[in-house]
This record gives structure tokens, sequence and C-alpha cells, in this order.
């Protein structure tokens, strides 16, 4: 009869298990292929803000500052052929 009651509990963990597992497979990660929408401006537009723009291996970046915030990119017009696409 103890075999039986072991078996039993041993049964509905195994079960458990499974059913976490698969549940826990089918929720997951959010996709990783979501794009994010990426604004470019034109430095015109830039008038309201402090920025620098650095040349750096014929390189372009840009720094800008707006209050206790401050960014920086590559502005993605250079001819390192590192940066090509």
């Amino acid at each position: 009869m103890y075999d039986r009651k072991l078996m039993k509990r041993l049964l509905w963990t195994i079960l458990f298990l499974i059913s976490a597992s698969i549940l826990t497979m089918m929720v997951g990660c959010a996709p990783a292929d979501e794009k994010k929408e990426v604004k470019v401006f034109d430095e015109s537009q830039l008038n309201h803000l402090s920025y620098s723009i650095y040349v750096i291996d014929s390189c372009e970046y840009i720094i800008v500052h707006n209050g206790n915030a401050t960014w920086g990119s590559h502005k993605g017009n250079c001819n390192n052929p590192k940066h090509v696409h």
C-alpha cells in the first residue's frame, strides 16, 4: 500500500513538472524581432539643443546635451569600411 501512494505522488510530481515546463516554454520571452522607431534629425532641427560633432577615424559622432541627459551616436555617414553597410 505504501508503494502505491509513493508511485501516485511521484506520478503527480512528474505531471506537474512537465506541465510547468510546457507552460514556461509557451509564455517565454517577448519576440526578439520587434523593431523600435528610429527618428532621424537633420542638424538644423537640433537648434534648441546643445550638441557637438566629433570625427574619429573618418567617422562622425554626435553628442547631444539636453539638461541632465546626454546621449551620443554614430551619425552613419562615414567612409570607414568597417561601418559601411
